[in-house]
């Protein structure tokens, strides 16, 4: 493995959604990235902050804005070691490698959107976490070999291992991996999952592991606790640690954390040393 990055994958990331302007052209949707510097990271002071947006003249968009350029960094950041695979493992309903060449569309969401843009001419069959992460990839330009991988949320925690020591087996060493998860969504009392005071220190537990390029902190994410404080991410990361060989033995950034619409969201990515 030579990267790998970890972004969550809310549909509201998609500019279509939110009333940002639309791409025209490879990039142009993009924040900026000096509203993210490199390095730094992003942790949104109001908790639930969708509740409280429209009384405050907050837009939607202008709180994702921070969010989606973290996204576009890691993204990057990936992709730029050159990878000759990139591995992307996604939440869904089932365990289930797709085809390279499958798609994903928001129109449930009331948009117009598709990812890839240009895709077979079939039916799509990808799940929100993996077509997010097409359409992300797209942003970036990433036209290489995918694996594309969804795993059940509710997966155990040794079949999430086994899968990813399978999958990192397969895809070889000039690999990066891309994992698309949310945290828990009971942060604060607007959230989906009505408030927990329990998940932001779950959130948190996450959050260190990814810091610390610790699959065995990932691995003991308990996924009944994960469960009942709505995280559906857990098995994602469970799936990496799998690939893992030892902690630490990457340099890792983690370019946001926070709860912007009672979901956590984190943003991070690993460059392994040669």
């Amino acid at each position: 493995m030579l990267a790998a990055a970890f972004v969550p994958g809310p549909p509201l990331l998609v500019p279509a959604l939110t009333g940002a302007p639309a791409r025209t052209a490879p990039g142009e949707d993009r924040v900026p990235e000096d509203r993210v510097p490199n390095g730094q990271v992003v942790r949104p002071d109001i908790e639930d902050s969708a509740g409280m947006a429209a009384g405050a003249g907050v837009s939607v968009a202008d709180l994702t804005a921070p969010l989606l350029a973290a996204c576009d960094q890691a993204i990057s950041s990936l992709v730029g070691v050159a990878p000759q695979t990139l591995v992307v493992v996604g939440a869904g309903e089932r365990t289930w490698r797709h085809p390279s060449e499958a798609w994903g569309t928001l129109t449930g969401f009331g948009v117009a959107v598709e990812a890839p843009n240009q895709h077979a001419d079939s039916a799509p069959e990808l799940p929100l976490s993996l077509t997010i992460a097409r359409w992300l990839l797209e942003r970036v330009g990433w036209t290489g070999k995918l694996v594309l991988q969804e795993v059940a949320a509710t997966a155990s925690v040794p079949d999430c291992l086994e899968l990813g020591h399978s999958l990192d087996q397969q895809a070889g060493p000039d690999t990066a991996w891309l994992v698309v998860g949310d945290g828990t969504n009971r942060r604060g009392i607007r959230s989906p999952g009505f408030e927990d005071p329990l998940a932001k220190d779950f959130d948190a537990e996450v959050a260190k592991a990814l810091v610390g390029v610790d699959p065995d902190a990932l691995s003991a994410l308990d996924p009944q606790r994960a469960d009942e404080l709505g995280c559906v991410g857990r098995a994602c990361w469970q799936v990496i640690a799998g690939a893992l060989d030892e902690p630490g033995s990457a340099a890792a950034t983690l370019r946001y954390e926070g709860a912007p619409f009672g979901v956590a969201y984190l943003v991070a990515d690993w460059q392994f040393r040669a």
